[in-house]
């Protein structure tokens, strides 16, 4: 069993994560030959992006944020989106830039289902 990757600890750790995450789905998106896939990777960058965007407006300044978001809910809301950025990274080798009648039909299902 492989050991889960270390994430990059603080503030400037985690904005450099969602940094990489964000690029690499953009990356995805323009040279994935899927349409559905390139909607998930985009769907993907977008939320990221707002994510990341959160996370920098409400660490250190409180009065943007809505309600009394603790600093741990905060830090599950980059994980959860790292954790999605991964899901769509291992979607991309799967597809290994193949066109949408070479997928193998589990993999064709996965696109089908994030994108619904």
């Amino acid at each position: 069993m492989t050991a889960k990757p270390q994430r990059p600890k603080g503030r400037d750790g985690t904005l450099s994560s969602l940094n990489m995450a964000i690029e690499a789905m953009n990356l995805a998106k323009e040279v994935s030959s899927i349409t559905p896939a390139k909607a998930v990777f985009g769907s993907v960058s977008i939320l990221l992006t707002m994510v990341m965007v959160r996370f920098h407006v409400s660490y250190g300044r409180s009065t943007f944020t809505y309600g009394q978001d603790s600093m741990a809910n905060k830090l599950d809301y980059v994980e959860l989106s790292l954790a999605c950025a991964d899901v769509c990274r291992a979607l991309d080798r799967g597809m290994n830039k193949r066109r949408t009648n070479e997928l193998s039909r589990p993999v064709y299902e996965a696109i089908e289902q994030l994108t619904t």
